[in-house]
């Protein structure tokens, strides 16, 4: 793709001086550098621009944005993992207490085997469209059974415990016994939430981002101009071609994002009577985080009138953030955005659906700082379908 540009534009005007894009990652002093990420080794980035190669450790890193050559849609399966990491892939079968798969994005990896105990949903056939994906991730945050879950294709639903898969027949444990149903009659399962069980670890790791949309956690991570070679949290090595990765998101290191910490209170006042709770990871209906036509993996969901405290303790040096209200909502949305440090207001402003855009907050001093407030006010419609989202919000440590 790069080069089919580059040969448009010689044809054009001549000649090219530089790219039309780059890498880009931005730095926890809130830095942003562009240019050709080179290598990824030893918990160090090496980009490489006109001044030359600049090292930047993993640890001092938000975010690296690559300048992917290929994108490749979803297409197959899914899974969803039970510490939110999402892999397209074709689910082939079980063996081994794991699900075997085959990775959408890597077809030159070998099959992968993902544990069951840490495997939350799995999809033989995940939609295309955004609105059935959106329904299909909140019906499966609102459902609490404490039991394996077998969807048919049919719309019914059996209960029970997962035995196992192959290409032809699905077998579980139901009340009336061990049960068989043709393996192209069920459209997906969930797994029992109490066996579930995926740590999170203390140390440097990664989240990768993939064209296909898939997200997934290593711990370790290597680069180079052609390939992308990572261990994932499950055991499991993978690899793939350098362009197939879109994002590289380190975790772990000055870098807080600020849903994996608990607030210290709530409050929700309601325009007349109906009440709203705040989602971590997802917007006020237990759906996906998108505003911007952009999907995000890390948020919060909020409706007016609410606001979240955090205590800070001075141990944060800045906090930076994105807001965008929902892209479910219709045109008369509206908010009004509102961010306390301390008790007086460090940033506002007014947020409507008919603007369609993400907002970047401007980055945000803590220093010293003992208390955050996340304010989302009623706009000028009331509390018509205020759906605020707080995309990839993070908090900074001090240095």
């Amino acid at each position: 793709m790069r080069l089919s540009v580059a040969l448009c534009l010689i044809l054009l005007f001549g000649s090219v001086s530089e790219p039309l894009q780059a890498d880009t990652l931005r730095t926890a002093s809130g830095k942003d550098l562009a240019g050709d990420l080179i290598q990824i080794e030893q918990n160090l980035f090496k980009l490489q621009n006109k001044e030359g190669i600049e090292v930047i450790p993993a640890a001092e890193t938000i975010r690296v944005q690559l300048d992917s050559v290929d994108t490749l849609p979803a297409s197959g399966g899914l899974l969803i993992l039970a510490n939110g990491d999402r892999l397209h892939a074709e689910i082939l079968r079980a063996a081994e207490e794991a699900l075997v798969i085959r990775l959408t994005a890597c077809p030159a990896q070998d099959e992968l085997k993902v544990p069951l105990e840490t495997v939350k949903a799995a999809y033989f056939r995940w939609p295309t469209a955004t609105a059935a994906q959106a329904r299909l991730i909140r019906h499966l945050e609102q459902t609490v059974k404490n039991s394996d879950l077998f969807y048919l294709k049919n719309g019914d639903y059996l209960e029970g415990e997962f035995l196992g898969f192959d290409t032809k027949e699905f077998q579980f444990e139901s009340a009336a016994g061990e049960t068989t149903v043709p393996r192209d009659g069920i459209a997906y399962f969930y797994f029992n939430p109490e066996l579930i069980n995926f740590p999170q670890p203390d140390q440097l790791r990664y989240q990768l981002q993939l064209t296909d949309g898939s997200r997934v956690t290593v711990s370790t991570l290597t680069l180079d101009q052609k390939e992308v070679r990572a261990r994932t949290l499950f055991g499991a090595e993978i690899h793939c071609e350098r362009n197939r990765l879109a994002a590289v998101t380190p975790l772990g290191g000055r870098v807080v994002p600020l849903a994996q910490l608990d607030p210290s209170e709530y409050h929700y006042t309601p325009y007349l009577s109906q009440q709203w709770k705040w989602h971590r990871n997802r917007n006020v209906l237990s759906g996906p985080l998108i505003s911007g036509g952009q999907e995000f993996d890390s948020g919060l969901g909020m409706h007016s009138a609410a606001e979240l405290h955090y205590p800070l303790a001075g141990e944060y040096a800045a906090f930076e953030t994105q807001v965008g209200l929902d892209d479910t909502v219709g045109e008369r949305a509206a908010v009004e955005v509102q961010i306390e440090v301390d008790g007086k207001p460090v940033f506002q402003r007014e947020v409507v659906r008919n603007e369609r855009q993400l907002f970047n907050v401007p980055r945000i001093d803590l220093t010293g700082a003992q208390q955050l407030v996340l304010k989302v006010n009623f706009g000028k419609n009331a509390d018509i379908e205020d759906h605020l989202n707080w995309c990839r919000p993070v908090l900074i440590k001090k240095p």
